[in-house]
């Protein structure tokens, strides 16, 4: 969830198409195994590759998938908890710690400086790596597809709606919802009263989307939403298109069609000094980037959501990566 109070608090309008023709692209030489084996003899002769954690439980679960993918590279690896993002992303530009999961969005936001992260995932991505390629810092490069399970991942907000047997469960798009809201003007929205209060946060969605703008709204925040709308209180509800709760009680995000919302995609980053003193650094995690999917992640949210411990959610999660990777499975390295 703290992608969705970064966004509360920082972002001061989101209203960027998406060019889907742009946000194509392929994965880097970052995605190659390295030749004769995962490891490197100079790997298991320096300290272990130190992790970034943040405070919530989903940037926690990301970096635990970053330390399976490691021990399962043959790298040893260890996670470092932070209790603030600018803590984790001080620490990793002054190497205290080599790698950490962060959001497209959020480094915009916070590490460019800029309002208004656009939608299209493709243009965060290119702007935040080009900003820390002079700082000796590199975003792995991810798929751009499009799709709920498709590379990449995005974090970011997502009205959810009720899954099978409700008869709202056909609505795939908000484009869809919109048309939905048309024939039901009064179906009420589950939205956080703080984005319902601002002239540039729900208003100008409907706006996007031509919904009218007196359609009913009850103020919930996201916790709330989803209780609403698995109650049958909303039609739909705001909250984060990987929100563990929601993907467990059954809901489902709506794609963001119209490319409203700004993209949050979670991606490593790496020092480079990281990667130049253990050379298989960069192909453990490529994964990462490449096949994490918004629906895979919100799935392991879920079990986190279902008290299992964060270290074997995150551990199965890399093994599923790799399996989508065409990677082999091997054993992992003891964490230390």
């Amino acid at each position: 969830m703290r992608a969705l109070l970064v966004l509360l608090l920082l972002l001061s309008t989101a209203c960027t198409a998406v060019d889907g023709g742009a946000a194509t692209g392929a994965p880097g030489s970052d995605l190659q195994p390295p030749a004769g084996g995962s490891a490197n003899a100079s790997d298991e002769e320096v300290a272990p590759i130190r992790v970034a954690s943040g405070p919530d439980p989903e940037t926690a679960l990301l970096a635990q998938t970053l330390a399976a993918l490691l021990t399962r590279g043959g790298l040893a690896a260890e996670v470092v908890p932070f209790s603030d993002a600018r803590d984790a992303r001080q620490a990793l530009e002054l190497g205290r710690v080599d790698v950490r999961p962060a959001y497209t969005g959020e480094a915009w936001l916070e590490t460019l400086g800029r309002p208004d992260p656009p939608g299209d995932a493709l243009e965060g991505y290119l702007a935040v790596s080009e900003h820390d390629r002079g700082r000796d810092i590199a975003w792995l490069r991810p798929r751009f597809d499009e799709g709920v399970d498709t590379p990449p991942a995005n974090a970011t907000f997502a009205f959810v709606v009720a899954g099978p047997p409700s008869i709202d469960a056909d609505l795939g798009t908000v484009s869809q919802l919109a048309a939905r809201l048309s024939e039901r003007p009064d179906a009420t929205l589950c939205v956080d009263q703080e984005f319902v209060s601002r002239s540039d946060g729900l208003r100008a969605v409907l706006a996007a989307y031509s919904v009218r703008s007196d359609q009913p709204v009850l103020a919930a925040d996201p916790q709330e939403a989803v209780l609403g709308v698995a109650a049958g209180d909303c039609l739909a509800g705001l909250t984060t298109a990987t929100d563990g709760a929601a993907w467990r009680a059954g809901l489902r995000p709506l794609v963001d069609d119209l490319g409203v919302f700004p993209a949050f995609v979670p991606l490593p980053q790496v020092r480079d000094e990281a990667a130049e003193t253990h050379r298989s650094l960069r192909s453990s995690i490529g994964p990462f980037a490449a096949q994490l999917t918004t629906e895979l992640l919100a799935a392991g949210n879920a079990r986190v959501q279902a008290e299992e411990s964060l270290e074997q959610v995150g551990d199965d999660l890399a093994v599923e990566l790799l399996r989508r990777a065409g990677r082999p499975v091997s054993p992992p390295v003891p964490r230390t």
